[in-house]
C-alpha cells in the first residue's frame, strides 16, 4: 500500500507537474493507493469550482480504479468530495477517517486536536448541506473560494506552530482501546511515531508538499517506510 498526504497541489505553486509525473510513474505498479487528504491546496468538489488539475486527477483515478484500490479521506482543504465525487474512487470518506476491517485506521488528522476549537467550529459551519447549497449557486463563488481557504487557515494559526503530541497520543490510545492496532495520520506535516509495546502503532506520515515522500505499508510484515516517490515508482 502507498499512502500520499498533504501534497497541496496547485497551479500557482507549480507543484502539479511533479505530482502528475509521480502519478504517471505509479502506473508501473498496482499497489493499493490511499490519499490521506489535502492533496490539492483547495478542492471544492462542485464543477464550477474545479479546474483542469482536478479534472485530470479525477480521470486518472477513474482509469486506475480498474487496476487497483484507490481510497481517499477528505482533508481540511477538500470540500464535499465524498458526496460529489465519491464514485471516482474505490472508497472515499468525509472523515474523520476510515477503518479497513483489519485493525487499520486512516485519518487526515484535522479533528484530532480538541483544543483547536475555532477550527472545529469553522468546520461545522462550512461542511453542511445548507452551506453547500449556498456555495453551489453563489454569484462569483469561485472568486470567493480563495477567501474561504484563507479563512480556514486563520482559524488555527497558533496550533500550526507545534505538533500536539498529547492530543495525538490521546487519540491513539482511544482507538487502540477499540481494537485498532495501526493508525496513519496526515495533516501535521511532520513525521511522528507513537506506539504501545510496538504492537499498537500510530504513524504521523510526512507531507508530500515539502518532501515529495510517500509512505509504503506492507500489511504482511507491518513494515512502514517513508521514501521519495521515485524510489517506489522505479
Amino acid at each position: 500500500m502507498i499512502i500520499i498526504t498533504d501534497a497541496h497541489v496547485s497551479k500557482n505553486q507549480g507543484n502539479y507537474k511533479d505530482f502528475f509525473k509521480m502519478l504517471k510513474a505509479l502506473e508501473r505498479n498496482s499497489q493499493e493507493l490511499v490519499f490521506l487528504g489535502d492533496i490539492f491546496d483547495l478542492w471544492i468538489a462542485l464543477s464550477r469550482y474545479e479546474n483542469d488539475i482536478h479534472r485530470n486527477f479525477i480521470a486518472w483515478c477513474q482509469e486506475q480504479k480498474n487496476h487497483r484500490t484507490i481510497g481517499y479521506v477528505e482533508g481540511n482543504h477538500e470540500f464535499y468530495l465524498a458526496d460529489e465525487r465519491g464514485e471516482v474512487f474505490s472508497w472515499c470518506v468525509k472523515g474523520p477517517g476510515r477503518k479497513d476491517g483489519k485493525g487499520g485506521l486512516f485519518v487526515h488528522g484535522d479533528q484530532i486536536n480538541r483544543n483547536d476549537r475555532n477550527y472545529l467550529i469553522f468546520r461545522k459551519l462550512i461542511r453542511n448541506s445548507v452551506t453547500k447549497l449556498i456555495i453551489r449557486y453563489l454569484p462569483f463563488g469561485p472568486n470567493i473560494a480563495e477567501a474561504v481557504k484563507q479563512g480556514s487557515k486563520k482559524t488555527n494559526n497558533k496550533f500550526r506552530e507545534y505538533l500536539p503530541r498529547d492530543e495525538i497520543e490521546f487519540f491513539a490510545e482511544s482507538k487502540f482501546a477499540k481494537g485498532i492496532n495501526i493508525i496513519f495520520v496526515g495533516h501535521f506535516h511532520e513525521e511522528y511515531y507513537y506506539h504501545r509495546n510496538h504492537s499498537k502503532e500510530l504513524y504521523a506520515v510526512p507531507d508530500w508538499y515539502s518532501t515529495q515522500k510517500v509512505t509504503v505499508f506492507d500489511r504482511a510484515s507491518r513494515k512502514v517506510e517513508s521514501v521519495h516517490w521515485r524510489e517506489v515508482a522505479n
